[in-house]
């Protein structure tokens, strides 16, 4: 512990402005930023604005997180917004609890265990894009619940930002544009030009092009008036039904009308006596997390050396592990039994370390019986108030612009969410009537073994959320890292599909030498360039408790960006 503080204490005497910016999209600079009084750590800076906007009006962390989704609506359209779901893990400094608020999206009550698995459903792709891949959206109730339960604020007060942003509009970020172009068939085929804001004569926007949203912005001013009613049981809700079954889907009022968030108590484990609290089931970023750094507890990285061969060796085999048991046994726990005791144990995960040769990768791993597809959305924000409250909320369309279904009333995107089932009907992830989809967001508490709060943390990247987050945390914990500079350490990723190890998949940063010797202990390599989009975008705080500091960085791998005061 004591190493880490000096780490921390390091950073803010580097850094001394209240107020910053980390920001990058083609540097690895490391721009740790440091506050007093409050931060947000978001994929765009406008919206982590807007989150310190309502910190400043005396709003807590809970608060200004829901901003700060509201504004990432508008800001970052292509990867959340009430369209979606997501996960939020929440502390209250008052009693220390952790909870986990699960606002993970559904799937229709017409959904069928077999729906996605002909060949032709495979071939058409319609679990990802158009109206059969759309599941039924939890954000804004997952919104309004947190800030009933832990909030000060009102939905009308922190949606303000959100409103003025789409209103007055906003800069078209490189990521989001990026996203326009690439998906532009898609978006092309589901959702006419008049109703994409992305787009004009024909053409995606370019970065830097002013966009405004006014049917966004109504549909806020609804939300503003009504609550959540104005979705789930009014007229946004209803020009989405009616959208989705007019293009042949088959979601309902009623579907909205039934959904309820989920308050769940976190994943929840150790490591090197630093107490970590995670996303829960139906994500499998928690449990998965925890089984991972389980494993690696029991080895010495710190003394291996960061991303040598050695530690990146121990670490991909404990990911392939892992991995294998996500897919045996995890799905959502209303229609899975999930055997939390064993896959959260440390005996268990020493016989899994116990099977890690340290000269020999692994070419084999216990059956494994379903997989996850790549996925380039969602997105993540992390929040600490003055008062110690902490928010690490991860949440997604799925794709970027989800189905490539933007409504046409009221300028949001529906989600593919329905993606993220298993095609196979014999899966413990297979679609079925309200149930959820297994996920791999994965925001994350870390509590230091003196009990107080340590680090926020989470990214998008899909199912190399998990590799990132258990990255990162050893980055800080093992390497004694500061916030930022582990966020831009060069990354890398494996999993297991089926019985078999995926390719291990690594930054370009990582030095060939290294890569010589991974090669000869049996590891397929794939490099990937070092902005990427494939790594995510984390964003994350660290405590300074002995300095009552808080330290933030932001992914320049994305448009990630860190405001406090």
């Amino acid at each position: 512990m004591r190493r880490r503080i000096i780490g921390l204490a390091t950073a803010v005497a580097v850094v001394t402005i209240s107020v910053g910016v980390a920001f990058g999209a083609g540097s690895h600079e490391v721009k740790d930023v440091t506050a007093s009084k409050g931060m947000v750590a978001a994929a765009n800076r406008l919206a982590a604005e807007a989150g310190v906007e309502i910190l400043k009006k005396g709003g807590n962390a809970v608060d200004a997180a829901v901003a700060t989704g509201l504004a990432l609506n508008v800001v970052e359209p292509n990867a959340s917004g009430i369209g979606g779901g997501g996960f939020m893990v929440i502390r209250m400094a008052d009693t220390g609890k952790v909870v986990a608020l699960d606002y993970r999206e559904e799937a229709p009550s017409e959904a069928t265990k077999d729906m996605y698995s002909s060949e032709k459903a495979k071939a058409d792709k319609i679990s990802a894009y158009g109206p059969l891949a759309v599941g039924v959206p939890g954000t804004l109730a997952g919104y309004q619940m947190a800030l009933d339960l832990y909030g000060t604020m009102t939905l009308a007060e922190v949606i303000e930002p959100a409103i003025r942003l789409a209103e007055q509009g906003v800069p078209l970020s490189p990521t989001t544009a990026g996203a326009v172009e690439s998906h532009f068939g898609d978006l092309s085929k589901f959702t006419p030009e008049k109703d994409n804001p992305f787009l004009k004569d024909g053409l995606p926007l370019e970065a830097g092009s002013v966009v405004k949203q006014p049917k966004l912005a109504k549909a806020f001013r609804l939300i503003a008036k009504d609550g959540k009613n104005a979705f789930y049981n009014g007229p946004i809700g209803r020009s989405m039904v009616d959208n989705i079954r007019n293009q042949g889907g088959i979601m309902t009022m009623n579907d909205l009308q039934r959904y309820q968030p989920v308050l769940r108590l976190p994943s929840e484990g150790t490591y090197r006596d630093y107490r970590i609290y995670s996303m829960c089931p139906p994500s499998s970023g928690g449990i998965t997390l925890v089984e991972i750094l389980n494993i690696l507890e029991n080895f010495p990285l710190s003394d291996w050396g960061h991303n040598s061969p050695r530690t990146i060796h121990t670490m991909t085999e404990a990911f392939k592990m892992a991995f294998s048991d996500r897919g045996n046994f995890l799905g959502d726990p209303s229609f899975v039994n999930i055997p939390y005791g064993m896959l959260e144990s440390k005996k268990y995960a020493k016989t899994l370390a116990d099977r890690i040769d340290e000269d020999k990768a692994m070419q084999e791993v216990p059956k494994s019986d379903s997989s996850v597809d790549e996925h380039w959305s969602t997105t993540h924000v992390s929040v600490a108030d003055v008062s110690g409250n902490i928010v690490s909320m991860t949440q997604t369309v799925n794709y970027f612009f989800g189905a490539s279904m933007i409504d046409p009333e009221f300028g949001f995107v529906y989600n593919d969410e329905m993606d993220d089932f298993s095609s196979n009907p014999e899966s413990v992830n297979a679609p079925e009537p309200g149930k959820r989809p297994l996920s791999s967001m994965s925001p994350t508490i870390v509590v230091d073994p003196q009990g107080r709060p340590f680090m926020a943390l989470g990214t998008p990247g899909a199912w190399r959320i998990i590799t990132s987050v258990a990255q990162i945390m050893t980055n800080v914990i093992d390497f004694d890292m500061t916030m930022d500079e582990a966020i831009e350490a060069p990354r890398f990723t494996c999993r297991a599909i089926g019985t078999k190890p995926d390719v291990l998949q690594l930054e370009s940063r990582i030095p060939q030498s290294t890569l010589d010797v991974l090669k000869l202990r049996g590891h397929q390599i794939k490099v990937k360039d070092e902005f990427d989009l494939y790594f995510g975008g984390a964003q994350g705080i660290c405590f300074d408790p002995d300095k009552s500091t808080l330290i933030g960085g932001a992914d320049s791998r994305r448009d990630g960006d860190v405001v406090g005061y």
